[in-house]
């Protein structure tokens, strides 16, 4: 039995050196043709997404609890415009908060670029948590026209284009 349970330690304290975070969020990027509208939805984890808005703030916060600020949604709002960027058919877009709820241990954000007649390409500007995690990775997901396409970005390639 001691044997077993000094095994069993042994590998829970290796496996514990040598754990590493994973940063990433997720954008899934729609374009409904019968809305003239790209919808974004965004998710981050909660924790990391606290650690770069305190990083930028001399305000610290904290996110998805009852201390949470009562005007978070401008937080985010100014957060978001700062660092996600499109560019449709060569145009710069600004998309609308349209809100955000958490699930789990997430933070899902909700916005959207209005009245877009049709998609020749769309360029993406992701650097979300790229100033507090280097090793940040934002997923890109996109469908326009039926047409899937994903795309990885990092802080040293931070754009994506979506061309039909």
């Amino acid at each position: 039995m001691k044997r077993n349970t000094l095994i069993l330690l042994s590998f829970c304290l290796c496996t514990a050196m040598i754990s590493h975070k994973f940063y990433m969020s997720l954008t899934q990027i729609n374009y409904s043709v019968q809305q003239k509208a790209l919808q974004i939805t965004l998710r981050i984890f909660i924790d990391d997404l606290e650690t770069e808005i305190n990083a930028l703030s001399p305000d610290k916060i904290e996110l998805a609890t009852d201390r949470e600020p009562l005007d978070i949604g401008l937080i985010y709002k100014k957060y978001l415009k700062n660092h996600l960027h499109f560019h449709i058919n060569n145009d710069s877009k600004i998309f609308e908060y349209l809100g955000k709820e958490y699930k789990n241990d997430q933070v899902i954000f909700y916005l959207e670029i209005a009245e877009i007649d049709s998609i020749t390409s769309l360029e993406v500007e992701n650097t979300i948590l790229n100033s507090s995690f280097p090793e940040q990775e934002n997923i890109i997901k996109t469908s326009l026209y039926d047409i899937d396409k994903s795309f990885i970005l990092t802080k040293n390639s931070p754009k994506a284009l979506v061309a039909k």
